[in-house]
């Protein structure tokens, strides 16, 4: 293995916990005024999201667009998937 490659996981390690331990100390104030604007404009969430069972895609969501999105990304999962399998046979 090349030694370049070693060193630069390690920096990206380094890099990800530090990104973690400022993460866990930052939000305290940027939460505080998120807060308040929160308080004063009224936000509807939307959401959808994809859960793989094996090859079995399951949708959810309340919005009909996110749900179109995530259907479609469901789709090419099992298409890479599906590529995969065959790549893996061939050889």
């Amino acid at each position: 293995m090349k030694p370049i490659l070693i060193f630069l996981g390690i920096i990206l390690m380094f890099i990800g916990f530090f990104m973690i331990t400022l993460g866990m100390i930052l939000p305290n104030t940027v939460a505080k005024e998120n807060h308040e604007e929160q308080k004063t404009e009224e936000s509807s969430v939307k959401y959808s999201g994809v859960v793989m069972i094996g090859p079995i895609p399951i949708v959810f969501g309340n919005s009909p667009t996110l749900m179109i999105i995530s259907i479609l990304i469901a789709i090419l999962m099992i298409v890479w998937m599906f590529l995969f399998v065959i790549g893996l046979r061939i050889k």
